[in-house]
Formats: C-alpha cells, sequence, structure tokens
C-alpha cells in the first residue's frame, strides 16, 4: 500500500511540474504529419526563429524532419525526441504527410529510380494519369509510391502537388506595399506566385530596380516588365528615401526606356501628367524613395521613376542622338504597325507582315527609321524586329582585345524547369547536363575577371525572349547557349557550333575551333541554324550542341565531370582567343 501511495505521489508531482514548464512555442499550428527536407548543403539549426539566435546544431541536404510549428518564415523542427530547433523557410522543402500529397503523372513512359537522381537505376516505369502518392521530397525529384512500386520521379512529370496559393497551409493575406526594392543578388528568379515550386518569369540582377507592390510570407510581389511577379523578400532591400542632391552640384537624369509616363506624385498610382522619351536629359530637382522630381520643358515639374532613370551628378550629359545605320529590318510578327514618330502613341502609317524587310535610315533610340516601297518613311520598335547589315559592324566593332577581364559574358544553360529538353537513351535530362557544364563555365570566366551572367543558376523555367532580353540589357560582348543533341539515329555522334547573323560567324568559329582541339568525339562543323536565341540575339552569340544524348555511349561520357570539365575549358580558352584578338 505503501508502494502504491508513493508511486501515484510522483505521478502528481510530475504533472504538476510538467505543467507549470513555461511553453516557447508560440508559432502557427501546421498540419500533422508536415514535416521539412534541408535543400542547402549544410544548414545551421537555431534555438529561435531569427538569425539572431544561437545554433543549436548543423544539419546536412536531403535530411528530413517533422515540423512542430512556424514563426514567421521560420519552421521550428523536431531534432530528436527531446529536442526541437528553427530552421529558415527559404532554406529547406515543405514536405506534406503522404495522406493529403497526391500526384498525376503527366508523361508516359516515366523512369521510377532508386534514388534522387538520373544515375540511379530504374525500378519501374509509370503511363500518363496514373495516381501516384508523394511521400518525399528532396530538391527537384518526388520520392513516391504507386501500388506495389515504390522509389524516386522526377518532379516536372508529376502535376497536382501544388494547391493555389490561396489553398495552402497558413497563407498569410497579401499585404499591400507602394515603394522602390533593389535586388542584391545576381540572377535573383523572378516567380507567377511566392513559392519555390512556382514557374520563373525572369531574373534580376544584382543593382535592378523595381517596384514594391505588395506581400505575404517572405515574399514581394513586383513589377516584371508589362506583367507582376514575386521574388524572396530576403534579396529584395529599401533603399533609405527621402534626399536631396549635393547643395552646389546639380544632378541629373536620362529616360532609360522608350516612354516614361511623368506623374503628379512619387507614387505609381499618382496621377499621369505627360510623358517623356528615350535618351531625354532633364535636371533632377528632388529625389524621394527612388522617385526623382525632374525639371520639365516650360517650367514644369513631374515625378519619374527612379529605376527607368541613369543619373549623373555634376556636368549635363549629352541627349541620345539618333544615328544613321545602314542595313535593314525583317518583320518577326504579323500586323506590326509602322508608325508616324519613334513613339507607340504615334500615328500608324503602315501595317505590315512577318518576314517583310525595310531598308534603315537612321536609328533613334530604341526605334528605326525605316523607307517604304511608296518612297514615305516610317517607324518600327527595335525589339519586335531582326536587324542585319549595320548591326553586324556594330556587333564587330565590340571591342575584342585586352582579353577576359572586364567583359560581359552572358551563358545560357539550355531548358530548365518544365523544360527537360531531349532525355538520353538511359534517361538523362538535357536541361541537368546544361546546367552543370554552364556553372564550370561560369567559374572559370569569372576567376578570369569576367562580369557572368547564368540566364538560370538552378532547375528553373525561363522563357527564350527572358534570355535574349537579358543579352540585349546587359549589352553582352558574348552570348554562349549551351545543349547537347538527340537523333532518332542512336550511333550519331560528335559537337556542333550554330550562328545565325554573320556578325555572330567569329565567335562561333573561335569556340569551336577550341573544342576540336580537346574533344575526341567528331567535330560537326560550324553550321547556320535558325534557333530564337541567336536569330534574335543583337550580341555576338553561339548556339554549342556538345554531344548527342541519343547516342548510349556519348550520353554515358556527357554525364561525367571529367568531360564537362574539358568542355567548359574549352569554351573558355575560346572565348579567350576571341577576345586577345
Amino acid at each position: 500500500m505503501f508502494l502504491i501511495k508513493k508511486i501515484l505521489y510522483s505521478f502528481i508531482v510530475s504533472f504538476l511540474l510538467m505543467s507549470s514548464l513555461p511553453v516557447f512555442n508560440a508559432g502557427k499550428a501546421v498540419a500533422e504529419g508536415e514535416g521539412i527536407i534541408i535543400n542547402t548543403e549544410s544548414l545551421n539549426v537555431r534555438n529561435g526563429p531569427g538569425l539572431s539566435f544561437s545554433v543549436a546544431k548543423q544539419v546536412h541536404k536531403g535530411d528530413k524532419f517533422p515540423i512542430v510549428s512556424r514563426e514567421r518564415d521560420w519552421y521550428e523542427i523536431q531534432l530528436t525526441a527531446s529536442q526541437t530547433g528553427w530552421v529558415a523557410n527559404w532554406l529547406v522543402t515543405l514536405s506534406k504527410s503522404s495522406d493529403d500529397r497526391k500526384g498525376i503523372v503527366s508523361e508516359d513512359g516515366l523512369r521510377i529510380r532508386q534514388g534522387a537522381g538520373t544515375n540511379h537505376p530504374v525500378v519501374a516505369t509509370l503511363q500518363k494519369g496514373q495516381e501516384i502518392t508523394i511521400t518525399g521530397d528532396n530538391g527537384n525529384w518526388f520520392e513516391i509510391s504507386a501500388g506495389q512500386n515504390s522509389g524516386w520521379v522526377h518532379k516536372d512529370y508529376i502535376t497536382g502537388d501544388d494547391p493555389p496559393l490561396e489553398d495552402r497551409e497558413g497563407t498569410s493575406t497579401i499585404q499591400n506595399e507602394n515603394w522602390t526594392g533593389v535586388s542584391t543578388d545576381n540572377s535573383l528568379n523572378v516567380r507567377n506566385s511566392p513559392g519555390l515550386n512556382s514557374s520563373v518569369l525572369g531574373k534580376l540582377n544584382k543593382g535592378d530596380k523595381v517596384p514594391v507592390t505588395g506581400s505575404v510570407s517572405g515574399w514581394f510581389r513586383i513589377g516584371f516588365g508589362n506583367t507582376e511577379g514575386w521574388v524572396s523578400s530576403q534579396y529584395i532591400e529599401k533603399p533609405s528615401s527621402a534626399s536631396k542632391p549635393p547643395a552646389n552640384q546639380a544632378a541629373f537624369g536620362k529616360v532609360t526606356i522608350h516612354t516614361l509616363n511623368i506623374r503628379e506624385k512619387a507614387d505609381l498610382n499618382g496621377e499621369v501628367i505627360g510623358s517623356v522619351k528615350h535618351g531625354e536629359v532633364f535636371e533632377i530637382l528632388e529625389e524621394e524613395s527612388n522617385w526623382y522630381k525632374l525639371s520639365l520643358k516650360g517650367g514644369k515639374t513631374g515625378w519619374a521613376a527612379g529605376w527607368y532613370i541613369e543619373k549623373t551628378v555634376g556636368e549635363k550629359p549629352e541627349k541620345q542622338q539618333s544615328r544613321i545605320e545602314t542595313g535593314e529590318v525583317q518583320i518577326l510578327y504579323n500586323g506590326t504597325n509602322l508608325r508616324s514618330s519613334a513613339s507607340t502613341n504615334s500615328a500608324i502609317v503602315a501595317r505590315v507582315s512577318s518576314g517583310e524587310t525595310f531598308p534603315i535610315k537612321k536609328k533613334s533610340g530604341e526605334w528605326y527609321e525605316v523607307s517604304l516601297s511608296n518612297g514615305q518613311s516610317g517607324f518600327v520598335a527595335g525589339w519586335i524586329v531582326s536587324v542585319s547589315g549595320s548591326r553586324s559592324q556594330e556587333a564587330a566593332n565590340k571591342p575584342k582585345s585586352g582579353g577576359l577581364k572586364g567583359k560581359t559574358i552572358l551563358i545560357d544553360p539550355g531548358h530548365g524547369g518544365r523544360d527537360s529538353g531531349t532525355i538520353g537513351y538511359r534517361g538523362t535530362f538535357e536541361k541537368e547536363l546544361t546546367l552543370s557544364t554552364s556553372q564550370i563555365l561560369y567559374d572559370l570566366l569569372k576567376n578570369a575577371g569576367a562580369n557572368v551572367i547564368l540566364t538560370r543558376n538552378d532547375d528553373s523555367y525561363s522563357s527564350l525572349n527572358t534570355r535574349v532580353a537579358l543579352a540585349h540589357y546587359h549589352d553582352s560582348d558574348a552570348f554562349i547557349s549551351i545543349h547537347y543533341d538527340s537523333i532518332s539515329d542512336s550511333s550519331v555522334k560528335g559537337y556542333t557550333a550554330y550562328y545565325y547573323h554573320q556578325y555572330q560567324k567569329e565567335l562561333s568559329q573561335t569556340v569551336l575551333d577550341s573544342l576540336a582541339k580537346s574533344l575526341s568525339s567528331r567535330n560537326r562543323g560550324l553550321k547556320q541554324g535558325d534557333y530564337y536565341v541567336i536569330r534574335e540575339n543583337k550580341q555576338p552569340a553561339v548556339l554549342l550542341e556538345l554531344g548527342y544524348l541519343s547516342n548510349p555511349s556519348e550520353e554515358a561520357l556527357s554525364s561525367t565531370h571529367s568531360f564537362q570539365d574539358m568542355a567548359a575549358r574549352s569554351i573558355y580558352n575560346g572565348l579567350d582567343d576571341y577576345f586577345s584578338e
């Protein structure tokens, strides 16, 4: 009897002690069974939801943990039976319980592999429309079960796993914002919704300025071209507001886009009171949150978005003048308007069709004045035409001396995201090889002092138009598009270099010659290819096909780091030769 009383007493004391302990977890509740997977090589787990808290332990890529709670942009995870810790949500992948994660196969013959990668053996295949259960997540791969089969499949061929924003667990209401942000990271992905699984619309580079219009759960909604996109808030900085040019030093702004609205106040919601044109220069009277108050003609003033203004302090820059050009433009789209002046607001003088060509009279900003067959002139926007003739001279005149240091090289890893490119004889995804090869080339060029930009630096989709636009925006000295080839005949092998315009031929030949010195496969030569990223590219550019994934032996070779390193070094040497003339 005494023993029973002693046990009962101990139980009551323990219960009272436990119920009086402070509870640290003040975060939001999460769905039962929800967890995370670490998606960076090494990650610090902290004792609280913030970088200021001490490190509890370190975890590694692929580690999985259940979620206890969430607090702002942080997850509290269960490390052991008696220990929890906090990790940043932008460094992990969310993995829900298998009970409520279903997916549908979107491709016939989808391979299930033993591990998360194309280097793992195939254990089974799935058919289009088949339902699967998602049990795990690692980078670009889902761990799944389907009937008697289980293993790993690539995310790009599974649909139905990513609910809309408004249906996601724990999603907050979007808060309105109205300020200008500056990107602090190169190749920052702009996505179509706030989440790492959403598709990529394009990229920002370090220093790019964008209007921020909303925020939710660690993401900012921004103005991006003619649409809106989402970027991770940790890579957007809010500059200090309200300042004036230094005393006794005038500041001037040059317009950098085709037409820029002038508003009555420093706000995107401000009433439009006029517009200014590309290349025009105005005195800056005041600055506020990256808006500039400009001194306009006739003594008027107005506000313009600073991210479309090139600011200088001191001497007034010259207004950009029209320049005489030779050559011709080729119309890219049916129904293109030719206008009476270099503005989308001017009268239409003719409507023309895709493929028509017109001689260039001169260039004004981003517009071309062209000669019509009836003797009249018309203006067409440079971003909707392909230019030959004069452009070849302009590209040829880009400096090719002094080596790689300071040159702007844009590397384009072909395909990405939902676009896998070709799939090899043994299941290798082209998009994975193009990215890994490009990243090796990136490091080589960066170490040589070049300014290097990737059109994508992860497994994300980027449109062909965006890739070319990046080359034009950065006025790249060279554009290198990296691909791997495929054909129905599995015996074909080798590498090929493609150009489209004559002004791209020299770069293409130089890089091809360098590849020929190192690669043992067949040199299939230099060819003119009608590929968008070189056809619409106004910069010296080359598209490279480094091997045939449809050939089993070449697929195996191309998948090795040693081959990709050799190919990247050959391209690097070719660029070094090109810029050392």
